[in-house]
């Protein structure tokens, strides 16, 4: 048996893409109980039995990073500052497919696609859209976000779209310094409007971060307009735009 499939031994961790699996060991020095840590932080905190289990939205209130969002305060703010549009591309998307009723107040029966690592996760959200008879318009693709081509993904979708980056920065940065910053530009190149948001404190709540980010604000000011930059619980969210 290799490490990847050592690690995999653990349910939680079984159908995580191998390039994630092999990016944990090898930042552990391919210690498989540190890989296992790793990953637990990054995306096994996340797979509660009420989440892998739940195909509504009641599940929105289960999961560590969307328990305390409000979904109509966002996708409010995220409507009135980019107005209709065709698409919705949700990168490291996590258990949002299950606030499509909250997008479609807003965006009507938009066209949304999720990206996401952790396979159980994706299969939530496909079930979802599955049972709710959306799986032609809506579902989650299984991508490591660090492997995907998102620029070649987002020339396909030839509609108007936003696209949402909701707490994916910390796990990216953690696995490659500074490939938030190439990983927005990539973004922007191919969409005007983009949404990011990062935790202020951990999941627990119990420990705050550095709010300023300022070695990522000073990045996003001098390449983007930031439409709307505002907090909801221990989220803070920027709207940005491609400047012209």
């Amino acid at each position: 048996m290799n490490l990847i499939e050592e690690v995999r031994r653990k349910k939680q961790f079984a159908e995580l893409p191998d390039s994630v699996v092999k990016r944990a060991l090898d930042k552990s020095g391919n210690d498989v109980k540190g890989a296992r840590s790793l990953l637990r932080k990054y995306f096994g905190v996340f797979l509660s039995n009420k989440v892998l289990k739940g195909v509504d939205e009641s599940v929105l209130k289960s999961h560590l990073s969307s328990k305390n969002r409000d979904y109509d305060l966002v996708y409010s703010k995220i409507f009135e500052k980019v107005g209709l549009v065709g698409s919705i591309f949700d990168l490291g998307c996590g258990v949002n497919p299950l606030s499509y009723e909250f997008i479609r107040k807003y965006f009507g029966d938009v066209y949304y696609v999720g990206v996401e690592g952790v396979g159980q996760l994706v299969d939530v959200g496909n079930d979802y859209f599955e049972e709710k008879g959306l799986d032609n318009l809506c579902y989650v693709l299984h991508e490591d976000l660090l492997d995907f081509d998102v620029g070649d993904f987002l020339k396909k979708m030839n509609k108007t779209r936003v696209v949402f980056m909701f707490q994916i920065v910390d796990a990216l940065e953690f696995f490659e310094k500074d490939f938030s910053k190439k990983f927005l530009l990539e973004v922007s190149r191919n969409s005007e409007f983009f949404v990011l948001s990062f935790a202020l404190k951990s999941l627990s709540g119990k420990k705050k971060f550095d709010v300023s980010r300022k070695w990522l604000l000073g990045f996003i000011e001098d390449n983007f307009e930031i439409l709307e930059d505002f907090q909801n619980n221990n989220e803070r969210f920027l709207i940005l735009k491609n400047k012209k």
